[in-house]
């Protein structure tokens, strides 16, 4: 069975572990951590199915990281967890087509791993899809 592959921006090491920790039981998924977005663009050629984004990064801007993303691969799935209530943020990043946006919560965790779930469906069913072509 194909294993997808996550990774996850996150300069918060707890934060990063956490994210990691929350995903580590879903099955066909490889979670890689980076803690600046510039070591996650330079690994961009090993094609990861799914990142999760922060927004505050110390190296680069969390949305210009998206723009980038998408440049190198608009089939990434982008799904962002941030502290950023800013609703102007929040549309820009919808704006640039990510999946989901989280705000980093409590429950924040919980919902990643439904959500997360969710998608690797979606990418299943795409691949399927395009094998019976």
């Amino acid at each position: 069975m194909k294993k997808y592959k996550l990774f996850v921006i996150e300069d918060n090491r707890t934060e990063g572990l956490l994210l990691q920790l929350a995903l580590s039981g879903i099955e066909d998924l490889e979670v890689r951590n980076f803690d600046l977005g510039n070591k996650l663009l330079e690994a961009l050629p090993e094609k990861p199915d799914i990142v999760i984004a922060d927004l505050n990064l110390p190296d680069i801007n969390g949305l210009d990281l998206i723009r980038k993303i998408r440049a190198f691969d608009e089939n990434i799935r982008i799904v962002v967890v941030s502290a950023q209530r800013d609703m102007d943020v929040l549309a820009e990043a919808q704006a640039e087509g990510v999946y989901n946006y989280l705000m980093k919560s409590e429950a924040c965790l919980t919902y990643l791993n439904r959500v997360i779930k969710e998608l690797l469906i979606v990418l299943k069913y795409h691949a399927f899809e395009e094998n019976q072509t």
